[in-house]
């Protein structure tokens, strides 16, 4: 069946909201989000960086990074606060650095994305390793599917770090290039997401698992969720429907 002829087939509601203040540092889960033309705000304003060699963290790619993954980030009346199983302290904090440096073994820090880092070769200007799509939603359906398939798994969502969580029968594939109404926010979605690394290393309380990547690679092409652009900003709410038209 074609649901693109059936748009009723695609009504939805959103299950659960995530914003990640830190990119490659662990999330939080709100109740609402405000959404952007350049995506969520309050998401990956910050980066993690080596204070020597201005390297940008990578932990699904670079085995000295994966502690980033043992950290939270979420925003408080008093800023980004940083969390450890041993401490939190905010992004101003003066021993930040310093504690940063104890759990990764190496001089680092987190600092915001555009601005400039002196490092050994040079000023650089901190920017993203790569731009990331406005907002990233992922379907339950697509969650219980990957289940069903690793039945031995932990199949949780924060290894997918996405924006919007989606209840519905729908298969989110099939909403590549349909307007999307969420709230009063509209926008398009625009391509399946590509999924990385990040999906299978540990992280609090979640074990290292590759047959999550794996399996997603034979059994999904890689994609995983879909990605979004914003055109009518606005703010969303946990439980608000979400509506599909033609693009």
């Amino acid at each position: 069946m074609d649901l693109r002829s059936h748009p009723i087939e695609l009504a939805a509601t959103i299950q659960a909201l995530w914003r990640y203040p830190v990119s490659s540092l662990r999330g939080e889960r709100v109740d609402t989000l405000a959404l952007a033309s350049d995506g969520v705000r309050g998401d990956r304003d910050y980066l993690l960086v080596d204070l020597v060699s201005g390297e940008i963290a990578a932990p699904e790619k670079i085995a000295r990074w994966r502690p980033a993954l043992e950290l939270d980030a979420r925003v408080t009346s008093r800023g980004v606060l940083i969390s450890s199983k041993d401490w939190a302290m905010t992004i101003d904090d003066a021993e930040l650095d310093s504690a940063l440096a104890d759990q990764f073994g190496f001089r680092c820090a987190i600092r915001r994305a555009g601005s400039s880092l002196l490092t050994n070769v040079g000023e650089i200007k901190l920017s993203p390793r790569y731009l990331a799509s406005p907002v990233h939603l992922l379907s339950l359906r697509s969650l219980s599917e990957l289940s069903e398939l690793l039945p031995e798994a932990i199949v949780d969502v924060r290894r997918f770090r996405p924006n919007i969580v989606v209840d519905t029968r729908a298969d989110e594939n099939d909403w590549v290039g349909r307007q999307i109404a969420m709230g009063a926010c509209r926008g398009t979605v625009t391509e399946k997401t590509k999924r990385c690394g990040m999906t299978m290393i540990a992280q609090t309380n979640l074990c290292e698992d590759p047959e999550i990547l794996r399996t997603i690679v034979q059994r999904r092409q890689r994609c995983f969720g879909v990605y979004a652009d914003i055109d009518s900003e606005g703010v969303i709410s946990v439980g608000d429907t979400i509506s599909f038209d033609e693009r």
